[in-house]
């Protein structure tokens, strides 16, 4: 088990260094009290604390933090969290003004990280544009697992693939597909997950992924499910297609494809190689199949993306992203692909990338799933 105030007073300092190295006196780390897979959560990331209010974290050059929340009654839970020390619980109105009055005598500059997720009201009372932009100095350090988050990546990983176990036991005909996203979400919360940012299509020839909706599920569907369980604040990510009926060959055929193009994303995920290549083998078993013309929107949107603590290194990967692979980084590669003959099918697991390649984390089978 890994030592969790260890772990993130190593994160804090890693940021410390950095703000030095780029003469920021004071980082405001800013959180709306809302969270998206698609976009890491900085306060969390540091504190170990999920905000249920906009808060802040002030964070000096040297020395220790100081968390500012709201509501007011969410303090003393905030002082429980592993990574603060320092907690003050306030109206939300009066956030704005602590912030600028903790920054006024503050060792300057001072930048800000969060000013995109701010209402309008709140940048313009807070003053937002007067402060530093100090948005991507905290992801830049975040790119690789450290042991305590490859560990909570992997039991997301864990959950979800209960998530698929769920879907495929409870999965029927006549079943709204709201009612199958339900089923999913109770299976991973028993298991741990705090949120799941999940998506689920059924039909006969699907378009694309999407929310789950009120339509009931037919002989011969494709159930094409996208399950994004969080654990702890960090996020793994399962795709597979299931039919409810046997498969027909032209299926089984377009699958093994998708199959086919996932392993050569696999081969091409070793460090040191840009993540571009990973899109690049994927787009090249497709296209060789056929389908060049389909390896671009509006038929596919990447070919995977950053997972962990949110929305991060190596983000959207597609034939022109750059970021190089490390190891310990965690993300998602995904096939996801529109076939004209068989409409939307998904394939996708999130692995963590080690000096021989990408292992996978979630462990279901990659094959074409189906139920008579």
């Amino acid at each position: 088990m890994v030592d969790v105030k260890t772990d993130l007073q190593q994160r804090l300092e890693r940021v410390q260094a950095a703000m030095r190295e780029q003469g920021i006196g004071t980082l405001v780390v800013y959180s709306s009290g809302q969270h998206n897979m698609l976009r890491m959560d900085q306060l969390w990331y540091l504190a170990d604390w999920r905000s249920i209010g906009p808060s802040a974290l002030l964070i000096p050059a040297s020395g220790s933090t100081k968390l500012l929340v709201t509501p007011v009654w969410d303090v003393e839970r905030a002082r429980e969290a592993a990574g603060v020390k320092d907690a003050r619980g306030l109206r939300a109105e009066d956030l704005a003004d602590a912030i600028r009055k903790e920054t006024a005598g503050a060792a300057q500059p001072v930048a800000i990280s969060g000013r995109d997720i701010m209402s309008m009201a709140f940048a313009q009372e807070l003053g937002a544009d007067s402060f530093a932009d100090g948005e991507k100095l905290i992801p830049s350090l975040a790119a690789t697992r450290t042991p305590l988050e490859l560990e909570r990546v992997s039991r997301a990983a864990e959950i979800a693939d209960i998530g698929f176990q769920a879907l495929q036991a409870t999965a029927r005909v006549g079943m709204r597909e709201y009612e199958l996203a339900a089923e999913i979400e109770a299976a991973m919360q028993a298991a741990g997950s705090e949120d799941n940012f999940g998506l689920l299509g059924a039909g006969s020839h699907n378009i694309a992924i999407r929310p789950p909706t009120e339509r009931q599920m037919e002989p011969g569907d494709l159930i094409i499910g996208e399950i994004t369980p969080c654990y702890q604040g960090h996020f793994a990510q399962l795709c597979r297609t299931l039919i409810l009926g046997e498969p027909s060959d032209v299926q089984r055929e377009k699958y093994d494809m998708l199959i086919e193009a996932q392993s050569a994303g696999f081969e091409a995920a070793k460090p040191g190689r840009p993540s571009a290549n990973i899109a690049k083998a994927v787009n090249g078993v497709i296209s060789a199949a056929g389908y060049p013309e389909y390896c671009r929107q509006p038929y596919m949107r990447t070919r995977g993306h950053g997972l962990g603590f949110g929305g991060i290194v190596p983000y959207d990967v597609t034939e022109d992203s750059s970021p190089m692979l490390q190891e310990n980084m965690t993300f998602v590669i995904h096939p996801n692909q529109y076939i004209p003959e068989t409409g939307y099918m998904m394939l996708g697991d999130t692995v963590v990338i080690e000096p021989n390649g990408p292992r996978p984390l979630t462990k279901t089978p990659r094959q074409l799933f189906w139920k008579s």
